[in-house]
């Protein structure tokens, strides 16, 4: 007993010594501040008792202390620390008291309403148009105010390294697959950055043809090829309304309203604003930015905000006023990304059988964005030309033009980027590390001539089964006009062998514009809506559809086709297919059998007039999706050229998504005719995702697609004619349950109706939809913090039964997908 009170004896007495010991006293008495709270950074480290001490622990350097009727101070950290406050003068009026309590301030909520309210009339859009210039710059660095220390400190390392035993070295290294790389890179950087990005750009806009930015002139250290995905990025707030503003993140910022100044002559509001994180534990004090606004338009002003821990980062944006609309003058950023460690020895000789101690040094690597805008004209004519092609154009790419754009000189560090990174890139063969992830967000993975498409990897459907194969494209390493492709699958349920092969033909290098031959043998859902035109991304969230529908169809296809842009907003495919078909579930049409020669001819259109694009070697790529988007099919059957059938079909899908004080609202309008000599597979089945009679309750769960409902049958519901109706509201508020992220709530309403005209033609067993079908549903995004939301359906109206388990449908929504 006594061996174990002397051990907690001494525990306690190395506790209590490796603490700080605080002390708070008032300047004027004396006496004990009782109750005085002390933060490191935005975090309580605790509050002093009735004799105004306090013990606490932190690795900050600094503290501040707050106490009722005190000046706050900020104080170094020590090991014993008497700190001394001053009173506050009952007459001194200071409106940052204000900030004490939990909740914003009603005045400053007024301001910020009226400056949403007055967003559209601030801004450059509702001028009849306008021009203007740009110069940016990237570059990540080390702290500006630590380069002289780490180019001394890399300096010093160097010259210890160079004394190592080389035998030794070379032993050690071979343990670290990635160390040279990193000796290199570290070398390299010594003189410079770790990376240099300097873009000259131009911003065109019309009431009439829309906009138009041009890549004036770019260059990126490290690689002699455009980066094109990078040079859509926006990372300014160019057309962007900071998240503070927002009214559905209104919820997690309070804003106080602190002062009236005048600001380049005008007078200003400036509202103050932080983070809800923690009320209890919170600094009262600490403020995340400040939020400047004009008090004659209400327009944002300039933007202030700072990361809740010190040295993380920061921004700064301004906006001017031209011609009565408010234009981005200037903006700089710095965001903490990282840092670099390295151990340095304690000692300068290691005598046999010791152990080798280390300090770790570290050094904070950050990105400095840094935008310059200039050169404004308004309201000048605008000609139709200057609109032609895509959103973003690049008219040059070799850095020559970029020194007529910069607003100042680039350092000896900036300038010795280009040569250090330039060579450290290229030896390293990092472009094409680069191009593998770029293809990655347009849903392939590439190696080297090679694209794979995910899509093709892995499927599972009740006919099928599991289905195991592989897709590959040979790209524009292959050729920059001829592209061959080709896929095989094997269903491990039908134990047979699926397969296509094509050929696109590239017809011009300035917009899409491909010609299109493939051979198809291989089974398709019956009935499914015409995904034709959409995007990669979007197909992949109907990979699940099938997982309960057995009636599929089989297909073996010689088509030719042709894909051009129109326009930026309107695209168009025209088909022509020779097809034999035939069932492979259970079905019988007329008296014609289940088996059928095909020639047909489909017309695709895709109207996007927000979409903004780009021009790859790859081929278009999105950069920024819009809304609304319009999709339209019409699909005729020949009875000729050897072809069974004739028939019509017609589908059309418009999304429209849009933001308000309800909070972002997702609307989906579709529907379909089909008409003639036409099989099931040529009419339209409406999309279930359950199964028809499921024996357990987990045999409910799915993941959503973009048109099917939660609680429906698979393979039940069939229609000759329908129009379907999806809203989705994501509720104005989020919140936090565990770790950093926040959780949204998102309710939503789907039904359709549609009719079949002559039933009796088609002989297997199905429903028509002659009904309204319903459903609702509520979804809990980024469930628990976790990277995956988890939805819970419900159907209604003329189908609801009275079984509980029939009516209710599970979906595990997974943000990969969505």
């Amino acid at each position: 007993m006594t061996k174990l009170l002397s051990a907690l004896f001494l525990l306690s007495t190395l506790l209590f010594f490796g603490q700080t010991q605080l002390k708070v006293l008032s300047k004027s008495t004396k006496e004990p501040v009782p109750n005085a709270a002390v933060y490191c950074d935005d975090e309580l480290l605790g509050k002093t008792d009735y004799s105004g001490n306090l013990s606490l622990k932190t690795k900050c350097k600094k503290v501040e202390i707050l106490a009722s009727n005190f000046e706050d101070i900020s104080v170094d950290v020590k090991k014993n620390m008497e700190i001394s406050m001053i009173p506050l003068s009952e007459k001194r009026s200071n409106i940052d008291r204000v900030v004490i309590q939990d909740k914003s301030d009603p005045r400053a909520l007024r301001i910020l309403d009226e400056v949403n309210k007055k967003a559209k009339e601030n801004s450059p859009k509702s001028l009849d148009s306008y021009h203007f210039k740009s110069y940016s710059k990237f570059s990540i660095d080390v702290d500006k105010d630590s380069v002289d220390v780490y180019k001394n400190f890399l300096a010093i390392r160097k010259d210890s390294l160079s004394k190592v035993d080389k035998k030794d070295f070379i032993q050690k290294e071979k343990d670290k697959k990635d160390s040279l790389t990193a000796e290199d890179f570290i070398g390299a950087t010594e003189e410079s950055q770790m990376f240099l990005w300097e873009k000259a750009t131009e911003y065109k806009y019309s009431q009439k043809f829309g906009e138009k930015t041009n890549i004036i002139d770019n260059r990126m250290s490290g690689f002699k090829n455009p980066i094109y995905e990078a040079l859509a990025i926006n990372i300014s707030n160019l057309d962007r309304v900071p998240r503070q503003l927002r009214p559905e993140n209104r919820k997690l910022f309070n804003f106080y309203l602190s002062d009236t100044l005048q600001l380049d002559g005008r007078k200003t509001f400036v509202i103050k604003f932080k983070e809800i994180t923690d009320k209890k534990k919170q600094n009262p004090r600490k403020f995340n930015g400040k939020i400047y606004i004009d008090s004659e338009t209400y327009a944002l002003k300039k933007f202030e905000s700072q990361n809740k821990k010190q040295n993380e980062g920061d921004i700064v944006s301004v906006w001017k006023p031209v011609n009565g609309k408010w234009f981005l003058d200037y903006e700089d950023i710095k965001v903490k990304m990282g840092s670099q460690s390295f151990n340095t020895s304690k000692k300068d000789s290691i005598k046999p059988g010791q152990t080798a101690k280390y300090n770790r040094k570290k050094f904070g690597n950050y990105l400095y964005v840094k935008n310059r805008f200039f050169d404004f004209n308004i309201n000048e004519e605008q000609k139709a030309s200057e609109f032609k092609g895509y959103s973003l154009e690049m008219k040059n790419s070799d850095g020559s033009l970029l020194d007529q754009y910069r607003t100042d000189s680039l350092t000896a560090r900036e300038s010795a980027t280009y040569t250090k990174i330039d060579s450290f890139v290229q030896k390293h063969d990092f472009e094409k590390k680069l191009s593998f992830l770029t293809q990655l967000m347009r849903g392939n993975l590439r190696y080297k001539m090679i694209d794979f498409d995910i899509t093709k990897l892995f499927s599972y459907d009740k006919y099928q089964g599991v289905r195991l194969g592989a897709g590959l494209k040979l790209n524009e390493r292959f050729s920059k006009t001829f592209s061959p492709d080709g896929y095989f699958g094997y269903g491990f349920k039908d134990h047979t062998w699926k397969y296509g092969l094509g050929l696109d033909v590239k017809l011009s290098d300035k917009r899409t514009s491909v010609f299109r031959i493939d051979y198809v043998d291989d089974v398709f859902a019956a009935g499914r809506f015409s995904n034709n035109m959409w995007d990669m991304m979007t197909r992949i969230n109907d990979l699940n559809l099938d997982i309960h529908n057995a009636n599929f169809y089989k297909n073996q296809k010689w088509g030719a086709s042709y894909l051009y842009d129109i326009s930026n907003s309107l695209s168009m495919k025209l088909s022509l297919n020779k097809e034999k078909q035939s069932a492979v579930f259970d079905y019988q049409y007329k008296n014609l059998g289940n088996s059928f020669d095909n020639t047909s001819a489909t017309l695709s259109l895709k109207f996007a007039p927000n979409d903004k694009n780009i021009m790859t070697p790859t081929g278009k790529y999105t950069y920024e999706k819009a809304f609304p988007q319009i999709f339209m099919n019409f699909e005729k059957g020949f009875n000729a050229l050897g072809g069974d059938l004739d028939y019509h079909r017609l589908d059309a899908l418009i999304i429209h998504q849009f933001r308000s004080k309800l909070g972002y609202t997702n609307i989906k309008l579709f529907g379909g005719l089909s008409s003639g000599t036409a099989p099931i597979w040529k009419n339209f089945e409406i999309a279930g995702h359950r199964d028809g009679s499921p024996d357990k309750w987990y045999q409910n769960i799915n993941t959503p697609s973009n048109l099917g409902f939660t609680t429906m049958p698979a393979g039940t519901f069939y229609a000759d004619k329908f129009v379907g109706f999806k809203i989705s509201q994501y509720l104005p508020f989020r919140f936090k349950t565990f770790g950093s992220r926040y959780s949204n709530l998102e309710v939503e309403y789907q039904s359709a109706i549609g009719d079949f005209k002559n039933r009796s033609d088609h002989q297997f067993d199905f429903q028509v939809l002659d009904h309204y079908y319903q459903e609702v549903g509520i979804i809990w995004n980024r469930f628990l913090g976790r990277n995956f939301g988890v939805g819970f359906s419900y159907r209604l109206g003329h189908y609801q039964t009275s079984e509980f388990k029939d009516n209710f449908g599970i979906k595990l929504r997974f943000n990969v997908l969505n």
